[in-house]
């Protein structure tokens, strides 16, 4: 990224509006600003102001339903970075609105945040309560203080805007008009850490064109997104769901090392992990994924205190990829997959002190 180039103050203001009045009182909150708002298949766009800002609220209506004057109703809203400058959210409010005032305020309150900064494709949810005092209809805006930090060029946001456009085309079920879309966004030279969410996309949407899309595809891209947001959980439930449904498809070896790869890099459960990749070495002998295994497996031995068993997998690993090994002269195959794994077995045997 290039240096600052511009720090500005600004917000967004939400409008709480009703859609009735009587002894029950109903809501609709809509996402507006000083340029207005637009909308593109029920999904808010982002608003771009003198500054051209890609804060990007998650819906530009909501409704709160019917509530007696007493209850309450709480709705979720994300307030997301979808650009590539940050923006540092200072505080969140209700106002009086133009056709209400502070009574109708009272009936409104929101989380509080302390100062939050949103660097690029970061989000946050907040809520937003309704809680109906008194009756008829009550207005109120919602605001967001927010001030942007410029750190690229206007070009690079608007290339930005191709990755959630893939995003929303691929939720939508259109997997060929998301693989432009993504295609697209990596041409474009992108900065974020969606260049990455979209390179392990685009492979297996790719994928799709000779295999198909059906359930345990939409299945494993729903995974991917479920670790990507952190709900390893949900995850990894899908992800047994295709190993157990549909373990001839082309997605079964997959989705075992899917799997392995959150038990060993993000829940640290090296026996899991262990037990995965190998259950993928023993199921899918002919998979691309078995030399990734076979150094998993020795990753997850290590972390588990193994460190000989660990050896003698790495062992195992490089001698699969030997093609000399004479006179003392051990050298790769003459392939860039074995050089590859020939090397990271040696490094790692290295990093033991056991070559």
């Amino acid at each position: 990224m290039s240096g600052t180039l511009a720090h500005t103050p600004s917000t967004r203001r939400l409008q709480l509006r009703p859609l009735m009045s009587a002894m029950l009182t109903a809501v609709v909150l809509q996402a507006c600003s000083s340029g207005g708002s637009s909308s593109t298949g029920g999904k808010s766009t982002p608003e771009l102001g003198e500054n051209g800002t890609y804060l990007f609220i998650s819906t530009p209506q909501f409704y709160f339903g019917t509530n007696d004057v007493g209850t309450s109703a709480t709705q979720k809203i994300q307030i997301a970075n979808r650009g590539a400058d940050i923006y540092t959210l200072n505080s969140l409010g209700i106002e009086p609105s133009d056709n209400g005032g502070m009574d109708d305020v009272e009936q409104y309150t929101t989380d509080i945040i302390d100062e939050i900064v949103l660097n690029p494709a970061e989000a946050i949810t907040v809520g937003i309560t309704f809680q109906p005092i008194t009756e008829g209809r009550k207005f109120a805006d919602f605001i967001v203080d927010y001030e942007t930090l410029q750190q690229v060029e206007e070009s690079v946001n608007v290339n930005e805007q191709k990755f959630y456009k893939a995003k929303d085309l691929e939720d939508s079920g259109d997997y060929q008009a998301a693989k432009q879309s993504y295609s697209e966004y990596i041409d474009g030279d992108p900065v974020t850490i969606n260049k990455r969410k979209a390179a392990i996309k685009l492979p297996v949407i790719s994928e799709s064109e000779v295999y198909g899309d059906g359930e345990d595809f939409d299945m494993y891209l729903a995974a991917l997104d479920q670790r990507e947001s952190g709900d390893l959980e949900n995850a990894s439930v899908q992800l047994e769901i295709i190993h157990t449904l549909y373990s001839d498809g082309y997605l079964a070896d997959d989705a075992l090392y899917l799997q392995g790869y959150i038990q060993l890099m993000d829940e640290k459960d090296y026996s899991a992990a262990l037990q995965t990749m190998q259950k993928l070495r023993n199921e899918y002998p002919d998979s691309t994924y078995y030399d990734t295994a076979l150094y998993s497996e020795a990753m997850a031995q290590q972390e588990l205190g193994n460190s000989a068993i660990a050896r003698e997998i790495l062992l195992d690993l490089r001698y699969r990829h030997t093609g000399i090994d004479s006179l003392g002269i051990t050298l790769a195959k003459d392939n860039l997959v074995s050089r590859l794994w020939f090397d990271r077995a040696n490094d790692a045997l290295d990093r033991m002190g056991a070559a």
